[in-house]
């Protein structure tokens, strides 16, 4: 063998056995990086599952909370109910039980009074039959007799009911008056359904503005219906009636110190009014623009002979809201009126059944068109002294409204104006006493507005 050889095969089995080990160390080095591999791999999936349980668990159990919290606030609220629906049958029972025993005692009351009332009816007719067969004196002691049994009917024992019918028929003066016999009358005068409507026309010359304000300040949440006709009054006392809150009906018809700034005050204290009677008052169309503002339910409204205001204060009914829902409303006498301002009205006003507009001398036959076009609802219509209307245009409109009060004569002397709406001078009026009797009435089917209503 040659050293050529021999190098070679050293050569060759060095790097054979270099290999085999180099192979075989790898082999299991690989193994070990594969195991530590899956083993972080495990626990890197183990991690995120947990994780994952923790948020989901997280979410349910704040899920859960929530829900819990629902519930109970359910059950608060049910018990609630329940407590309200109980208390709800309690006070109902409670007040059919307390109707039911004032009822009945009301009923015992009336009946015992009405016990007493016939026998002392009876005793009076046997007083009578005996005093007419007895003398002088003894008539005498009789009456006085029958005075001590009727001091025995105490009418403050009556039912409230009963008492309340009886005053109802009496002026504001005779409540006053019957306020001062005694203790007992002087309750029963201050009931609160007595002073729902007050009439401060009746007694207007004899009772004093310092008690009209103190009896609207002391019975404001009472009063419904309040009665000013031709009342000479301050300004400063048609402001107390601003206090009456739930106003409804106010008449300050003929008052002549009844201004803008009065119903300035009426309207924003008042905005529940119903039926507004301005009647031959110095209104302007200051209070025109007034009235659709804070009136927005009123459905009757009067206007008669008020001169002062504009077509265009007419117009200002029709503003924002409006008095759409007006069902009654009267202009006669109010001589400035034109066709434009009536056309705007019967646009708007489509609720109106009754419409009067006598002595409106300036209207023309243009405003029954409009009237029929806009008021649909329109029954009952009054024209008297509408010269500028004709009598065809009158005849077709009677067959479109229930009732119809026409007249194309000239206004008597007495009305104050001419039939082109010009003021008649104070000579005319003094000579003029038989103007009134040329009213014709063409077509007329009622007897009051009341009833028309």
């Amino acid at each position: 063998m040659t050293p050529e050889l021999m190098i070679k095969a050293c050569s060759f089995y060095t790097g054979h056995l270099v290999k085999t080990h180099f192979c075989t160390w790898r082999d299991i080095a690989r193994t070990d990086e594969n195991v530590v591999l899956a083993e972080k791999m495990n626990r890197a999936v183990t991690c995120y599952n947990f994780r994952l349980q923790k948020s989901v668990f997280h979410h349910w159990h704040s899920y859960m909370e929530d829900q819990k919290e629902k519930l109970k606030n359910m059950l608060l609220r049910i018990q609630q109910i329940i407590y309200c629906h109980k208390l709800t049958i309690i006070l109902t029972k409670w007040r059919n039980t307390a109707r039911h025993k004032s009822k009945k005692k009301e009923d015992e009351l009336i009946l015992k009074h009405e016990l007493q009332l016939k026998k002392w009816k009876n005793r009076l007719i046997l007083k009578r039959a005996a005093a007419e067969e007895s003398n002088f004196p003894e008539q005498s002691s009789s009456e006085v007799s029958l005075v001590d049994e009727t001091l025995k009917c105490d009418i403050s024992l009556l039912p409230e009911r009963a008492i309340l019918q009886i005053f109802f028929y009496l002026s504001l003066k005779d409540v006053i008056i019957c306020g001062q016999v005694s203790h007992a009358w002087m309750l029963m005068t201050q009931l609160n359904s007595l002073w729902n409507a007050i009439d401060f026309s009746t007694v207007k010359n004899v009772i004093p503005d310092k008690y009209i304000v103190s009896t609207l300040q002391r019975w404001r949440l009472n009063v419904l219906r309040l009665n000013f006709r031709g009342c000479l009054l301050r300004p400063k006392t048609f402001r107390s009636v601003s206090h009456c809150r739930n106003l409804q009906e106010l008449n300050v018809s003929d008052c002549p110190t009844f201004t803008d700034e009065s119903m300035r005050h009426i309207s924003e204290g008042c905005p529940g009014v119903l039926y507004l009677n301005l009647s031959n008052t110095t209104i302007t169309n200051r209070t025109m623009r007034l009235l659709p503002r804070h009136f927005h339910n009123l459905q009757n409204l009067s206007l008669a002979y008020c001169r002062r205001f504009t077509d265009k204060g007419l117009q200002y009914l029709n503003l924002g809201n409006g008095c759409h829902k007006l069902i009654y409303l009267d202009l006669s006498g109010c001589t400035q009126i034109t066709d434009s301002a009536m056309e705007m009205l019967s646009a708007k006003c489509h609720y109106l059944h009754i419409l009067d507009i006598s002595g409106c001398v300036l209207l023309t036959d243009q405003i029954l068109e409009d009237l029929q076009i806009g008021c649909k609802q329109l029954r009952i219509l009054k024209m008297q002294y509408c010269t500028n209307i004709s009598k065809k245009a009158a005849q077709r409109m009677s067959s479109k409204v229930q009732q119809q009060e026409y007249n194309s004569n000239d206004p008597p002397r007495w009305f104050g104006y001419d039939r082109e709406g010009n003021r008649v001078t104070e000579l005319d009026n003094i000579t003029s006493s038989k103007g009134a009797s040329e009213l014709t009435v063409e077509k007329s089917t009622y007897s009051s507005e009341d009833q028309a209503a």
